[in-house]
């Protein structure tokens, strides 16, 4: 059995314990995954309740997305309870996933 533990070079123990270590440090990362879509926490910038869709710019950056509620968004908070409640301002977390080229709200919380 000890000529087994020679063969094994130190320097190729050492690469799988850092792979290992990385690879579990990334699935414990409490970020942008949320469990059913995507997290964007942001101010409201456009709603148009007609189309569905509305404009969020992300706190602490420029990056801003159009998202598109549709017939099974869930709403919550403060007296949200659908797109009509939107209004520009409102400080958000919505919950998407993107599909072709649009980003679905799966949640939009008023905060």
């Amino acid at each position: 059995m000890s000529s087994v533990f020679r063969t094994v070079k130190p320097a190729r123990i050492v690469s799988w314990i850092l792979l290992m270590t990385a690879a579990v440090g990334y699935l414990n990362l409490p970020h942008v995954q949320a469990q059913e879509g995507t997290e964007f926490v942001g101010t409201v910038l456009t709603v148009d309740p007609a189309t569905g869709k509305f404009a969020v710019k992300k706190d602490g950056s420029g990056t801003r997305f159009t998202f598109v509620a549709h017939e099974k968004t869930k709403f919550a908070g403060a007296g949200l309870t659908s797109i009509k409640d939107l209004k520009t301002g409102d400080h958000v977390l919505v919950i998407y996933k993107v599909q072709g080229s649009r980003y679905l709200a799966i949640s939009l919380t008023r905060k």
